[in-house]
């Protein structure tokens, strides 16, 4: 072999492969000329795509954030070591005396948790002498408040509170009527609301054992709290319930209510149940969501709680998606105290047709004897139909009372447009119900859902029904609609099931007009029905029409609306109807 064939070889290799280093040199000029910006189509959507991938992950991050969060409880509670939970009045409504000076005063602050009064000018005073109503055992005022310790286990003093104390109220120990002199006298515990003279106090001091409503109140000697968040909102949040009562019968009653709802009615049930009950129990939605108000049980997620959400329809549905979105362990039930217009679903539960300033205590008294009904929840999914080959996402609401198109919505969308745009023309339920009149007269003059079975399509567990000339189709849950009318009690030709709230089915009616309709309202007609069924599609042809769901109205355009069975709900019904 020529050895000098080898370098020749070896030169011809490093001469004729120049292409390495070529290679790397196109490819460092591909890379830098990519990143160079030059304002072209192709870096355009480079950059889009980046943008919209980074925000796909973010909202799952969110998503799955938020998720987190809501395993944790936060619940706020009012801090008692500040002072009292203070109601200014310009005029008591009885003789009331103040609990510093022990004066007879007009007017003045009014704890709504453990009663004291106060003039104006002894507020301060009775925040820094008198302690307000124990939320929770805080290690370092146990003594204060009474406690003993004792193992794991709390004994609970009675929180006296002296003087003004409610009319016709016994001593517990000489069993001799106290509290009636022209002064300040009497005790009145604020947990089990007990009264005893003055001097009776002596004689009898045993532990507390919360009342007559035990079964309902978390005892503070059992709940713990701890201070959360950042500097300049830490707040003492509700963290765990340790020990809590052995009787089987002990199910918490939390309390859900908007202080603006009912004309002012809402402030003063609040009130009311926070004297009653411990006030980490009373919640005002109008300041915590129901999301976040119903984490409590989750401190104690063997236990079945009770819930009384106070308010119209719109606030029971609210309350009952906030309890779907919890997942929790065990599901609650529902009672409701009525404070809305229609109050449907209160009727058909027995709670009446509205509150009208009875005795908080007796209703009380009907919530422990209340038996368990189940209420069957409907999913309505609305499926847009697409524009330009464009599809909008689904629309999904739970409906719990009815589903209506037509005459029905369009009157509660009127009713829904005028109440946002002047809500002060709308401040009690008379005054709402005149203005439906208002608006149901407006619709029979003009006929603005007519020819309806020439806008939709119904169907009926997949059977297509053929529909007479009609205004307006209502799909019944619960058998109260308007206010009370149970509009399935019509005589019709077609024999079908009575209607039930728990059956799985959902009824279906129809009304000619909005006149047909007042004289279904008046006892005076009957609707039109067109069948049971456990699913129901209605197919918006083209044409807008109005629906409603539970009272929320809108229009809704082109699209496919279907309604199936989701789930029950745990609610609560009055024994006694």
């Amino acid at each position: 072999m020529n050895n000098s064939a080898l370098p020749r070889l070896s030169g011809l290799d490093t001469s004729q492969n120049p292409t390495g280093t070529g290679t790397s040199t196109k490819r460092s000029n591909m890379s830098s000329s990519i990143l160079q910006w030059r304002g072209d189509a192709f870096q355009i959507i480079i950059i889009v795509i980046i943008f919209l991938i980074l925000i796909y992950l973010w909202s799952k991050f969110s998503k799955r954030y938020r998720f987190v969060l809501r395993k944790k409880v936060d619940l706020p509670v009012f801090d008692v070591t500040r002072g009292h939970r203070w109601v200014m009045l310009e005029a008591f409504t009885r003789t009331t005396y103040c609990t510093v000076c022990e004066s007879s005063i007009m007017h003045g602050g009014y704890c709504d948790s453990c009663g004291i009064c106060a003039d104006d000018t002894c507020v301060q005073v009775a925040n820094r002498v008198f302690p307000c109503k124990l939320h929770s055992c805080l290690p370092n005022r146990s003594k204060h408040y009474g406690i003993q310790h004792r193992g794991n286990n709390a004994m609970f003093k009675h929180q006296w509170v002296r003087g003004n104390l409610p009319v016709s109220s016994y001593c517990e120990v000489c069993k001799k009527l106290c509290g009636a002199e022209p002064r300040l006298c009497g005790l009145r515990c604020t947990w089990c609301q007990r009264t005893i003279h003055d001097e009776c106090e002596k004689i009898k001091y045993d532990n507390c054992d919360f009342g007559k409503f035990s079964n309902s109140v978390i005892p503070p000697n059992c709940l713990r709290l701890d201070l959360v968040g950042w500097r300049g909102r830490r707040h003492w949040s509700a963290s765990e319930i340790v020990d809590p009562p052995l009787f089987r019968e002990w199910n918490p009653l939390v309390i859900l209510a908007n202080r603006k709802s009912g004309n002012q009615e809402g402030e003063l049930i609040l009130r009311t149940f926070r004297s009653l009950l411990n006030p980490v129990q009373v919640i005002d939605l109008s300041e915590l969501p129901p999301e976040r108000a119903l984490q409590i049980c989750h401190l104690l997620p063997e236990r079945t709680f009770r819930i009384l959400a106070c308010g119209g329809d719109g606030t029971i549905g609210w309350v009952l998606n906030a309890i779907d979105k919890l997942q929790l362990q065990t599901r609650p039930k529902v009672a409701i105290l009525p404070l809305g217009t229609g109050n449907d679903l209160a009727r058909v539960l027995g709670w009446g047709k509205c509150y009208d300033g009875e005795n908080i205590l007796q209703w009380m008294n009907d919530v422990e004897k209340a038996t368990v009904s189940y209420l069957d929840r409907w999913t309505t999914t609305i499926r847009y139909q697409p524009k330009f080959k464009i599809r909008r996402p689904d629309k999904v609401v739970t409906m719990n009372n009815y589903f209506s198109v037509g005459c029905d919505a369009l009157l509660a969308l009127n009713f829904h447009r005028q109440r946002e745009s002047k809500p002060h023309w709308f401040t009690n339920r008379v005054i709402n119900k005149a203005w439906y009149l208002v608006f149901g007269a407006k619709d029979v003059l003009e006929q603005g859902c007519k020819n309806l079975q020439k806008k939709i399509e119904l169907e009926l567990d997949g059977q297509k029904i053929d529909l007479p000339d009609l205004e307006g189709i209502v799909v019944l849950n619960i058998s109260s609609w308007g206010a009370g009318v149970e509009l399935w009690k019509g005589t019709g030709q077609q024999k079908y099931a009575p209607a039930s709230h728990s059956d799985n089915l959902v009824e279906i009616a129809g009304f000619y007009s909005s006149f047909h309709m007042a004289r279904i309202q008046g006892g005076l007609a009957d609707p039109v029905r067109l069948g049971q069924a456990k699913t129901v599609k209605i197919t918006i042809k083209k044409f807008p029409v109005p629906v409603q769901v539970d009272g929320e109205p809108w229009k809704q355009g082109a699209s496919t609306i279907t309604i199936n069975h989701s789930n029950q709900a745990l609610m609560l019904r009055r024994s006694e109807y």
